[in-house]
């Protein structure tokens, strides 16, 4: 199954219509069409939107996992998504306020930076980036195995995610503050609202990253 097919898929099972999905990712309902037709395919940097939207991991938008299956987590997060305020998510210039402290670096050092993130394709995309940065990228699947690698490995930066099976990202960044201080951790999730940006803050994350997020908003703050 392509993409096309399975964008169409989800959004129908969401009760979109074109027009109304298209609003939700800021394109023509004519590029949206295009896609489930299979005549253009969606650029690779929406696809953390898409991800956010469609309420379905990366792997399974690009078709690494069966789509058709909807798990009894997805199931109750999809009727969750449904109720959500949108409203109460921050956007990125409302979270810096919040990390006032924040101040890019402009030295050029090329830093050892761990992601830490359960989706294959969103640590795939990020060690390339930074890898292209100039950095050098290890990375981990969930928070005990972030843990254990900060313990045999010189890190200088980790990049974490919040919603995570096991310890969840917020639970990982109070045990790295407590075991490895030096480490600064930048949080990257779209679980932005504000209790949870001020919770990071509150645990001593350096920064906070909302989803979907620019490229160059990443490197800025390593």
């Amino acid at each position: 199954m392509d993409i096309g097919n399975i964008i169409k898929n989800r959004r129908t099972f969401m009760s979109l219509t074109q027009e109304e999905f298209a609003a939700k990712l800021h394109v023509s309902p004519q590029a949206v069409s295009r896609w489930e037709c299979g005549i253009s395919y969606p650029d690779i940097a929406m696809v953390p939107l898409l991800v956010k939207t469609l309420c379905i991991s990366a792997d399974k938008l690009l078709g690494c996992e069966n789509p058709g299956t909807i798990t009894m987590d997805e199931a109750s997060f999809l009727a969750m998504a449904k109720v959500i305020d949108t409203s109460a998510l921050l956007n990125q210039s409302q979270i810096d306020s919040i990390f006032d402290s924040f101040e890019p670096s402009s030295d050029g050092t090329r830093k050892r930076v761990l992601i830490v993130d359960d989706s294959d394709f969103m640590r795939m995309m990020l060690n390339d980036m930074l890898e292209k940065s100039g950095h050098s990228v290890v990375q981990a699947e969930n928070g005990l195995l972030a843990l254990r690698m900060l313990d045999d490995e010189q890190i200088d930066v980790c990049i974490l995610d919040i919603k995570m099976p096991g310890i969840n990202g917020l639970e990982t960044l109070e045990q790295i503050k407590k075991s490895h201080p030096e480490v600064k951790v930048i949080m990257l999730s779209a679980q932005c609202m504000e209790e949870n940006v001020r919770r990071a803050l509150d645990l001593q994350a350096d920064a906070f990253v909302a989803k979907p997020f620019q490229p160059d908003s990443i490197i800025k703050h390593i």
